[in-house]
């Protein structure tokens, strides 16, 4: 199934809720309109709730250094990201570990979405 996702301004952070199968295409989509919600809520920080049928392609993981410059995604936003489909995680793991190498992001990939809603309200 082709990725779906939602977006809403939820108790001062933007709650993404993503299920289905990425590509590039509409994880850029994707993080251009968190950050366009981020602006219309004058809120950074984000929740991810993320469950993935198939992991991310490798190429597609990788290609997340690009999507966050092209969709304006900045140090400045918090990022609790949870991949809640365990065959996923590893993959997920992977986009973590490229954009904390580059210094790209202020966040932490989580398997557990009360543990990703714990670290967003310590971190803001």
């Amino acid at each position: 199934m082709a990725a779906q996702y939602s977006i809403e301004h939820v108790n001062s952070a933007i709650e993404v809720r993503v299920k289905g199968s990425l590509d590039r295409t509409t994880s850029l989509q994707m993080w251009t309109d968190i950050v366009k919600a981020c602006a219309a809520h004058n809120c950074h920080s984000i929740l991810g709730l993320s469950y993935l049928d198939t992991p991310l392609k490798l190429g597609d993981a990788f290609d997340h250094q690009a999507i966050f410059l092209e969709a304006g995604v900045t140090i400045d936003h918090r990022i609790a990201w949870a991949q809640l489909n365990p065959a996923a995680y590893e993959m997920s793991q992977l986009v973590e570990t490229v954009l904390l190498n580059r210094g790209m992001i202020n966040g932490r990939l989580f398997a557990d979405e009360h543990e990703a809603r714990r670290w967003l309200a310590r971190a803001g």
